[in-house]
């Protein structure tokens, strides 16, 4: 899938606030997209697998999914949406799978009243033991706000359809050395 280029701008945006977001996180970064899939392989066992879809009307993604040792340990995941906002999203796995932070970042168009709609940066960020919340934390533009059920519930749902779209390990291409 070729991205377009208002989709890989917000990408670079987006990659900026979340890398400042998880510079405290000790976790590996990837994306993740089901389409097409492109894997790249290091010396450490690590293994990064990309790749992209769209639901053709309201939403169109390209993620990468990293792999330590054949295993998934996070998901990272670019959006944009047919009204120009994106979401940068990024989902972080323990040794059985299970989700052990979701992590959003969302860029969107806001207007009250008559005014001059403005961009809104939201992030979202939820710790998990096994599938029990153990906490989350909101902001937008910086103020700290409440976490509402529903944002936990649509980042867990995202989180879910996303997860069925990637393999939860890779077995790396061997060569005969």
């Amino acid at each position: 899938m070729t991205l377009p280029n208002s989709l890989r701008l917000a990408t670079l945006a987006c990659a900026a606030l979340v890398a400042a977001a998880c510079a405290d996180q000790k976790a590996p970064v990837a994306d993740s997209a089901v389409a097409t899939a492109a894997a790249t392989a290091s010396p450490t066992d690590t293994v990064k697998v990309q790749g992209g879809w769209s639901d053709s009307t309201t939403a169109e993604s390209a993620y990468q999914a990293e792999y330590v040792n054949g295993k998934l340990v996070v998901i990272e995941e670019q959006m944009l949406f047919t009204d120009s906002a994106t979401s940068s999203r990024a989902y972080y796995y323990n040794a059985e799978y299970a989700p052990t932070r979701l992590f959003e970042h969302r860029a969107l168009k806001a207007a009250s009243g008559n005014s001059t709609p403005t961009m809104l940066h939201s992030i979202l960020n939820v710790y998990l033991s096994g599938y029990k919340v153990d906490s989350a934390v909101k902001t937008v533009d910086l103020a700290a706000k409440p976490v509402q059920p529903y944002d936990i519930d649509n980042l867990r749902k995202h989180e879910r359809e996303i997860f069925a779209r990637v393999p939860t390990t890779y077995d790396a291409p061997r060569t005969n050395r």
